[in-house]
């Protein structure tokens, strides 16, 4: 009897944790036709790693461009879903750049200090397959979100 019980139990967590992961199919394929979608408005950009941008305003070239070893303040520095669902909206404040998720590292490196941007960060720059935050907070983020942010880069040192 309890060899039996093994392999039904076995197959009920496979079948659990896939059901789990298909969770976030839907969510993860809305995600993409979006960033397919925003690829296509005028001014936006393409990067060689899939991060989509524009630049807003970037006006003060004497002013410093952040590295990997600056530290950045932004402010504002709002972050959405591609639903509009907002989950950031304080300010980043002495943040070495390496520190952060590579989409906002290399959306940041692209203006100058009091510059303004624009970034969707695809899933692979940002969170990947993995959720952030506590599910049915403010601050979650689903895994295979496409980052939305609005930044001003306020400071570099």
């Amino acid at each position: 009897m309890a060899k039996q019980i093994i392999p039904i139990f076995l197959f009920a967590l496979v079948l659990l944790t896939g059901c789990k992961h298909d969770e976030w199919y839907d969510w993860k394929a809305r995600n993409q036709m979006a960033l397919e979608q925003i690829k296509q408005q005028p001014g936006f950009q393409t990067s060689p790693t899939g991060l989509v941008y524009r630049v807003l305003q970037d006006d003060l070239h004497s002013e410093a461009v952040p590295n990997d070893a600056s530290f950045i303040s932004c402010y504002p520095c709002d972050g959405y879903l591609i639903n509009g669902f907002q989950f950031q909206s304080a300010p980043i404040q002495n943040t070495m750049v390496s520190q952060l998720i590579a989409g906002f590292a290399e959306g940041v490196k692209k203006i100058h200090t009091h510059g303004d941007i624009e970034l969707y960060i695809p899933y692979e720059l940002g969170y990947g397959e993995n959720a952030q935050g506590t599910e049915g907070t403010i601050s979650f983020i689903p895994p295979y979100s496409t980052l939305h942010f609005i930044i001003h880069l306020s400071a570099v040192y």
